[in-house]
């Protein structure tokens, strides 16, 4: 039962938080602006994978521009760890469940 907890329920749970609280920030105008969801859903998940580049001997402008592009790119990575975060995660509530069923039957044979 803990891993169907930490395993299914609670990445699921992490991922409808952060739902809920970035609609604010990705919805504009009624409609999803998938720039702002990639980056909502990337940058909680993807902040291990960044890693930011800060150049010696470049103006201030090169040196924000390499570390808003390294924070892109780790909130792309990260929304790919995301999406594959809320496969497992349905796929292990969906099994789970019908596993210990199975498992239930077959003790009673």
């Amino acid at each position: 039962m803990k891993s169907f907890i930490t395993k299914g329920i609670l990445p699921l749970l992490l991922l409808g938080t952060i739902t809920w609280l970035g609609q604010y920030i990705f919805i504009v105008d009624g409609s999803i602006d998938w720039f702002r969801f990639m980056l909502v859903y990337g940058v909680p998940i993807g902040i291990p994978y960044m890693f930011i580049i800060i150049p010696s001997r470049w103006d201030l402008s090169g040196t924000v521009g390499m570390a808003a592009m390294s924070v892109i790119i780790g909130a792309v990575f990260g929304f790919i760890v995301a999406i594959g975060i809320a496969v497992r995660a349905v796929w292990y509530v969906i099994t789970f469940p019908v596993s210990v069923l199975i498992r239930k039957g077959r003790s009673k044979i």
